[in-house]
């Protein structure tokens, strides 16, 4: 595998990254997990993610460390 695959639009993208830390408690983050899996996000809210312009949202959690990727075209503000 060499790097990251991206996936293409068809338009230019620009990639926003975040990393953010998690309070240290074990049931807020399992909570957070659970709100987060497959089948749990409400429809609106990918509805509205959609809608504003964002092409593509990836999270990825280790311990209390969270990291967002976040894909939009190039003309997003």
């Amino acid at each position: 595998m060499e790097g990251y695959d991206v996936k293409r639009y068809g338009c230019d993208v620009k990639r926003y990254c975040r990393a953010l830390s998690l309070r240290d408690n074990e049931n807020l983050i399992a909570e957070y997990r659970r709100r987060h899996e497959e089948g749990n996000m409400w429809r609106e809210i990918l509805d509205g993610i959609r809608s504003v312009g964002i092409l593509e949202m990836e999270i990825y959690i280790c311990g209390t460390q969270l990291f967002m990727i976040v894909e939009t075209p190039a003309d997003f503000d």
